[in-house]
C-alpha cells in the first residue's frame, strides 16, 4: 500500500510530536538543547518500548512511530556531534550506559559529512535560482559608447 504525500507529512508531524513528549517523559535522557545531547544507549528502544507499556496513556504506541522518533533524534546534527565527541551513552533514566566506540564514531562523521554536503549542494542551487530569478541588470555603456551618444546629441542640436 503506497502511502500519500500527506499521510507522509502526518506520520512525520505525529512523529515530531511523539519525540516532544520523549523529551517531557524522560528529560535525562532526551533533551532539546544541542549541548545538552549525549548519545543513546544501544538497545534503548527495547526499554522505552518496556517502559512505554507500563503507562496506559502510552501502551498502545505503535513499533514505527518509536523507530521513527528515535530515528528522528539520532539523526540530528547535534547528536551526530556529540557522538563524534565521544560523550558517554545514557539510559532513559540519565545514567551512563558506556563509552560510544570507534565504529559509532565513524558512523557518525561520515553521516555528518553527508548532510554538510547535502546542505551545500543546496545552498548552491539556491543560490543559483536566486541569481537566474533576479532581473538581468541593464550593462554600463562603454565609454566609447557614451562620447558617440554625446556625439550624435550634439550633431542633432546643431543640425535641427
Amino acid at each position: 500500500m503506497a502511502t500519500t504525500a500527506s499521510q507522509k507529512q502526518q506520520r512525520a508531524e505525529r512523529t515530531r510530536a511523539f519525540l516532544g513528549e520523549l523529551v517531557l517523559r524522560y528529560p535525562a535522557c532526551f533533551t532539546q538543547d544541542r549541548n545538552q545531547i549525549r548519545p543513546l544507549a544501544i538497545g534503548i528502544q527495547h526499554s522505552l518500548r518496556e517502559d512505554l507499556n507500563q503507562d496506559p496513556a502510552f501502551e498502545g504506541t505503535p513499533a514505527w512511530l518509536i523507530r521513527q522518533a528515535l530515528a528522528l533524534y539520532t539523526r540530528s546534527p547535534a547528536y551526530l556531534e556529540a557522538t563524534i565527541a565521544r560523550r558517554n551513552r545514557i539510559h532513559l533514566d540519565g545514567s551512563d550506559a558506556g563509552e560510544v566506540s570507534d565504529e559509532a564514531v565513524d558512523y557518525a562523521q561520515a553521516r555528518r559529512d553527508e548532510q554538510k554536503e547535502r546542505r551545500a549542494a543546496r545552498r548552491k542551487e539556491a543560490a543559483k535560482a536566486a541569481k537566474a530569478a533576479k532581473p538581468a541588470r541593464p550593462r554600463k555603456p562603454t565609454a566609447e559608447e557614451r562620447k558617440q551618444k554625446k556625439l550624435e546629441a550634439l550633431a542633432r542640436k546643431f543640425n535641427a
